[in-house]
């Protein structure tokens, strides 16, 4: 049985690992129709890192694929498909029920099970996260985007129905900026409401609490200035985690 699939095959991560072992178990031989940069038709999508040379090199020596054949655009993956007398196509399981190249030509098609929740897009995520400062909390996550002596600056992303602590710093004052969503800010006792573009001032020594009260994340960017940006300058009041 000759199978097909058709991909980018950027970088191999655990999902890649798992999908090549149920095709291999469904077909005996498999062909790797290679698109050589998904984002010339459809610049949303991730330009891969791997060159083509490179990526044909690793699934030839891996012994991934029986044959290669690389492509450019999608009008060139239907003639590919539609000459290739496949007994059996391959595409992830979140294709069903949606439009897809060839999806005229009638081949048999074997769905595969993601869910492993693994994709190329996540894999480069977590590495661009590994380079970077991100930290997963409770209530949400930040990313440090700026880290200097005079200065530090902050992705802050809050889940819904989410607060941070009550809490204040004696060696740093901060700027919050909101890009996404409606937060709201306990400062000193009194609460006030931000909108995306709109900014308060957190002053040195004063008690703060960034919230969201929706079902929204709300996405907002933390300057902070002083001489120290050490996360143990947090005295924290009330935490909705018993954190101390």
């Amino acid at each position: 049985m000759k199978g097909v699939i058709a991909g980018n095959f950027d970088v191999l991560h655990p999902g890649y690992v798992e999908m090549f072992k149920e095709m291999r178990q469904n077909c005996d031989t498999l062909v790797v129709l290679l698109h050589e940069d998904p984002s010339l038709e459809r610049p949303l999508k991730m330009k891969p890192i791997l060159s083509v040379a490179e990526r044909i090199f690793m699934l030839k020596d891996l012994g991934l694929a029986d044959d290669i054949i690389s492509y450019k655009y999608e009008a060139v993956l239907y003639d590919l498909l539609k000459l290739g007398n496949f007994d059996v196509r391959f595409l992830g399981d979140d294709y069903k029920n949606k439009p897809f190249t060839g999806d005229d030509l009638k081949i048999p098609i074997h769905y595969l099970d993601r869910s492993h929740g693994w994709s190329t897009s996540k894999f480069k995520s977590k590495i661009v996260d590994s380079l970077n400062e991100v930290d997963e909390r409770p209530w949400g996550k930040y990313e440090v985007l700026l880290n200097e002596w005079n200065v530090k600056v902050k992705r802050i992303t809050v889940n819904p129905n989410s607060r941070l602590s009550y809490q204040y710093h004696d060696k740093r004052r901060e700027e919050w900026i909101v890009v996404k969503g409606n937060l709201t800010i306990v400062l000193d006792d009194d609460k006030v409401f931000r909108s995306p573009g709109e900014s308060i001032h957190i002053p040195l020594g004063a008690k703060h609490r960034a919230w969201n009260e929706t079902d929204e994340e709300v996405v907002f960017i933390e300057v902070q200035t002083g001489h120290y940006f050490g996360e143990d300058d947090i005295v924290r009041l009330e935490d909705d985690y018993a954190r101390n």
